[in-house]
Formats: structure tokens, sequence, C-alpha cells
């Protein structure tokens, strides 16, 4: 076996123990705060992949935040708000990208119970043709994650993801 195989599986178990341990409910992910357990949930799946870890960005966090908390107050499931917000206009509002050349993308998620939590918010965009092309994009560097939770559809304790992602040169 030479060096490189070595390091892939030494790497594959690694995620797989982390993935492990934020899925069984252990003390570490209890305490972790769910956008940042989302955020560890999707490097683990980027590394795993051969690709870059993507960085958190406190301001692509606030576009983000607003179009969670916007889609649970509002009661609606879009990338387009019902007042006209697109993803564009949200990473450009929040200054992100000012002076710089850019794409991005948006990943949106929304469940209760066992299906509100980073591993199956990134276990339901991986088995989206749409979502794991924006996960597994080489080109994504920075994403601003949000979760918000309360009554949504019907549901008492639903939680919305919003997850923006951005590259910019």
């Amino acid at each position: 076996m030479n060096t490189s195989s070595l390091r892939l599986i030494i790497v594959l178990l690694l995620a797989v123990a982390f993935a492990g341990n934020l899925a069984s409910g252990s003390a570490h992910a209890a305490t972790v705060a769910p956008r940042i357990a989302l955020l560890d949930r999707i490097n683990v799946v980027r590394v795993a992949h051969g690709l870059p870890r993507v960085a958190q960005s406190l301001k692509l966090r606030g576009a983000a935040q607003r179009h969670s908390a916007d889609m649970l107050h509002r009661n609606y499931f879009a990338h387009t708000s019902p007042t006209g917000s697109s993803v564009y206009s949200r990473i450009v509002g929040s200054g992100f990208v000012s002076g710089y050349a850019w794409v991005g993308g948006e990943t949106l998620a929304w469940g209760t119970g066992s299906l509100e939590g980073a591993h199956a918010t990134v276990y339901a965009w991986m088995h989206s043709p749409e979502h794991r092309a924006i996960l597994l994009s080489p080109q994504f560097r920075w994403v601003g994650i949000s979760r918000e939770c309360g009554h949504y559809h019907g549901f008492a304790n639903a939680c919305v993801w919003t997850a923006d992602w951005v590259t910019r040169s």
C-alpha cells in the first residue's frame, strides 16, 4: 500500500469516527452550536471527497440568518422570498462580495425531530443532485450557515436551515 492510499484510508476513518461522534449524541455534539455542527459535517463530507474545507463567514451567516428567519416567519420555503429577495441580493447585501468577482449558491432544508439536525441535513443534501453539486463544488471556499426553529408548516418545533456559499476572487 502506498503512502497516499494509507493517508486516504486514515482520513476516511477519522471522518467516519468524527461523524459518528456528532450523530451519536455525544457530550461534544450536545455542546456544539447547530450551525457549527453543520459546518463540521459539511467539511467531513468535503474532505472525504478530496475537497478543501469551507470556512464560515459572519457576513454570509447574517444573510443566511435573515433568510431562515423570514422563511420561518412567513411560512414559505424557497430561494426567493415573497418580497423578491433572492440569493443574489442577499449575498450582495451581506457586503461579503463587495469589490470581488464571485460565484454563489444556496442550500435550504427544514425538518423536525431527528430530521432537524446537521447529520440529517447533510444526508438530505447529498441525496439531492442540485444540493450535492453545491456541497461538493470545489469552487466554494466560504459559507454562511443559519438555523431558525419554531412553528413552521404546521409543526411546533421545526427548524429551517439556510447555507449561503461563495467563492470570490
